[in-house]
């Protein structure tokens, strides 16, 4: 190889190598654009879903709240039913725990 040849290459490297550094400039523009888009894009997403999930959890506590007030009632209207049915759910629940696995 000749001294033309690589000055010719190195020149041709050189060139190379400006166009990379523009292109990596030009990309990296472009994507801190689309990044700070879609940042504020999840910002806004974010807050919308933390209101809802907000509200749902505000409906089922106040649900959660009138069923445990009806239960109440009904408990206080008719308490010896209740005793009762609690009595056949723990025998129930004895006699299938309790049984021996031994055959």
């Amino acid at each position: 190889m000749d001294r033309f040849e690589d000055k010719r290459i190195n020149e041709a490297l050189e060139l190379l190598n400006a166009a990379a550094r523009d292109q990596k400039t030009e990309l990296r523009a472009a994507m801190e654009s689309k990044y700070t888009d879609l940042a504020a894009l999840l910002g806004a997403l974010g807050h919308e879903v933390r209101s809802r999930a907000v509200e749902k959890y505000e409906a089922g506590r106040q649900k959660v709240v009138d069923t445990a007030g009806d239960i109440d009632k009904s408990v206080h209207r008719n308490p010896w039913a209740y005793i009762g049915g609690t009595m056949a759910a723990a025998l129930l629940l004895g006699f299938v725990l309790g049984r021996s696995r031994r055959e």
